[in-house]
């Protein structure tokens, strides 16, 4: 098997409904082999015989070795000869580059995606239903999993990974500054700490994280008693609710904590600067993993996850929950080929290849979960785990909800407007941009 790697960059996507574009369903099914023992279709002889190599889009490179080599090993038996090619797409943009470049014939059989793309792929033809894998992955993980990329009874991508973001933690030096390595429960607890320990001249701060994104915001937001599209109604994402300006301003009162303007809470002054061992608290996901431990190692410093904080005499903080696809391509020629690959990303041998490769959480049932070597033992996973269950997936919601709450939760956190203001300008901008 051979393997080519390359860069690709393409623009974002948007919401979608209904299936158009590509084959249609019938198109694609009509020659695929079922294997009902083996529970797998029958790979296209093109392919099996390596006369033509199945294309994949991955993100990351390392994740794409991996998933490939523990795919020839798990197949070499029966379809020895296979060849795998694969080119570095982000997941953000595979959709939009999909659909340009599957109707000219040079698209991947399978990409990887975020959850709430799978929409706009359906409505794209870029997304091909999973036909009797539906059934196999409905076995393998929660309702909640597969029905926010199925409609009706088809699924249309395969669930990888489930990530939320979480409180990260530095337990050496809480020790230090506290006497304890347990880690706050409320923000009441950080403002405390952040009274003696900040020091803005040196750039010293108990908690970073992103103040630019609703995403981030979220959390406390919710704690103080907003939800986000409470209908599930794409109409009605929820910036008129009441609860949602005494959020605001109890979000526009964490400056204290960390003084800094929006623009300038980046990748670097947050992950890296929780990595060299000064920072007490930061808000992220399993994504920075390795970073912290490689921080860790080199600055001499443990590390733990826990759920997020809550706000004291508020609720739990919810989070987004982010679900990471693989999605077969309608416009393949090689649809049982392409399913096959993307349904092993789920199987035992693919989460835990995932898993090896990154650190992330296979989408999969919590009884399958614990079958992966080394999950059970990583206290890191265990506390995204936690986190997790107060995540939610949200629906699939057009991009502009999001640069909308960007917006309002970045003029409360510069003061370029009060809470009230703020969220009238969301309920003004989200509504005219609807009614396009």
């Amino acid at each position: 098997m051979r393997r080519r790697g390359a860069i690709a960059l393409a623009a974002a996507a948007a919401l979608g409904l209904t299936a158009c574009g590509g084959p249609t369903e019938e198109e694609q099914s009509s020659e695929l082999e079922w294997d009902a023992e083996s529970q797998q279709y029958v790979i296209e002889e093109d392919i099996a015989s390596g006369k033509v190599p199945l294309k994949v889009w991955f993100e990351e490179e390392y994740l794409a070795e991996a998933a490939i080599a523990a795919f020839e090993e798990e197949f070499k038996e029966q379809y020895p000869d296979i060849e795998i090619e694969y080119e570095l797409v982000t997941k953000n943009d595979a959709v939009e580059k999909m659909s340009l470049a599957g109707e000219a014939g040079n698209g991947a059989d399978v990409y990887m995606s975020l959850y709430d793309q799978v929409a706009r792929a359906i409505d794209d033809g870029t997304a091909a239903p999973l036909g009797e894998y539906t059934g196999v992955l409905q076995g393998r993980m929660s309702e909640a999993a597969t029905s926010v990329v199925s409609v009706e009874d088809q699924m249309y991508a395969v669930p990888v990974t489930t990530e939320s973001l979480a409180l990260i933690y530095n337990d050496t030096l809480l020790q230090e500054l506290t006497g304890s390595d347990q880690p706050a429960t409320t923000w009441e607890e950080i403002k405390a700490l952040a009274a003696t320990y900040n020091d803005p001249a040196a750039n010293r701060w108990t908690l970073r994280m992103s103040t630019a994104e609703i995403y981030r915001a979220y959390p406390i937001l919710s704690s103080m008693g907003w939800k986000v599209y409470p209908d599930s109604d794409v109409d009605d994402p929820g910036f008129d609710d009441p609860a949602l300006t005494a959020a605001l301003d109890y979000y526009g009162g964490l400056r204290d904590i960390y003084d800094v303007p929006s623009a300038d809470s980046t990748w670097e002054t947050i992950e890296e600067g929780f990595a060299k061992g000064e920072t007490p608290y930061v808000i992220t996901g399993p994504w920075s993993f390795s970073l912290f431990d490689e921080g860790a190692a080199a600055n001499g410093f443990e590390y733990g996850v826990t759920t997020l904080p809550g706000v004291e005499g508020g609720g739990t903080a919810g989070s987004f929950a982010g679900m990471h696809v693989a999605v077969v391509s309608g416009y393949s020629e090689y649809p049982a080929a392409a399913r096959v690959f993307a349904n092993f990303l789920a199987s035992d041998t693919g989460a835990a290849a995932v898993y090896g490769a990154t650190g992330q959480i296979p989408a999969v049932n919590a009884d399958l979960l614990a079958g992966i070597e080394g999950i059970e033992d990583d206290p890191h996973v265990a506390g995204i785990v936690a986190q997790s269950a107060n995540a939610e997936l949200i629906p699939q919601v057009p991009q502009y909800f999001w640069e909308t709450g960007n917006t309002m939760v970045i003029d409360v956190w510069d003061d370029l407007s009060d809470a009230a203001a703020a969220q009238e300008k969301a309920v003004t901008t989200y509504n005219e941009l609807h009614g396009l």
